[in-house]
């Protein structure tokens, strides 16, 4: 048995069908069995407004897998089942839970938690500079992207792939606030963390179609991240 991972994009009750959208690999999985020339039967599990998601629970076990592999840690990170129960303790004793009660299963697991988690295994790559294999903007909930491109910004890390060392690159515009970056006072004014490939493609396609293109709102500067810049202030 093999599980896949779907996007439901219609129902027709009256003809009793439905249309998933699935990824390019899953399709291929699915195509290789039905080659076989047996009959397929799949099995569906259909989450609530608060429910966890097929991409929440594919994407925190991609990070779990990312930490693990960097190999930064402790003694927990020997095994990739002792990682994830590392993680999982850790969310309930911050979040107050009990032993067990954090789960990323379909009857256990929520929206709300996984999305705290997801936050908890971010923070933990972005203080130990960990490679993602996947891009976190592609994966986060609408909501959680603000919060991304703030810690980015903090971490110097590129909001777009993850590399280190990232420009801050400004979404309003200089000129208008007196055009001299050593000078002005960068407090309130929007920016965005990208790296020196993604800070080249936004120049050459421009601010906004940089933006549209990747789902960006661009955060405003506050005095955590001026100094993590080295930014004027005054």
């Amino acid at each position: 048995m093999t599980e896949l991972f779907a996007k439901l994009n219609k129902v027709e009750p009256n003809k009793g069908l439905i249309t998933l959208q699935l990824s390019t690999d899953d399709i291929q999985t699915l195509e290789k069995y039905h080659a076989g020339g047996q009959q397929q039967v799949v099995s569906l599990i259909a989450s609530d407004e608060n429910g966890l998601s097929p991409k929440q629970r594919s994407f925190a076990f991609a990070l779990l897998n990312d930490i693990y592999s960097s190999q930064k840690g402790g003694y927990w990170i020997e095994e990739k089942e002792t990682v994830k129960q590392h993680f999982y303790a850790a969310y309930e004793y911050y979040n107050g839970l009990d032993f067990g009660e954090f789960s990323l299963s379909d009857a256990k697991g929520n929206k709300t938690d996984t999305n705290q988690f997801i936050n908890m295994l971010l923070d933990y790559a972005a203080i130990h500079d960990i490679s993602l294999s996947v891009k976190p903007l592609n994966e986060l909930e609408p909501q959680e992207i603000a919060r991304w491109e703030y810690r980015c910004l903090l971490d110097r890390r590129c909001v777009i792939c993850g590399k280190s060392h990232a420009d801050l690159a400004h979404t309003d515009s200089v000129g208008a606030h007196g055009g001299n970056r050593q000078k002005i006072n960068h407090l309130g004014l929007r920016a965005m963390s990208l790296c020196r490939e993604h800070h080249q493609e936004q120049h050459k396609i421009g601010i906004q179609s940089f933006m549209n293109k990747y789902h960006l709102n661009g955060i405003k500067i506050d005095e955590k991240i001026a100094m993590a810049h080295g930014l004027n202030m005054r």
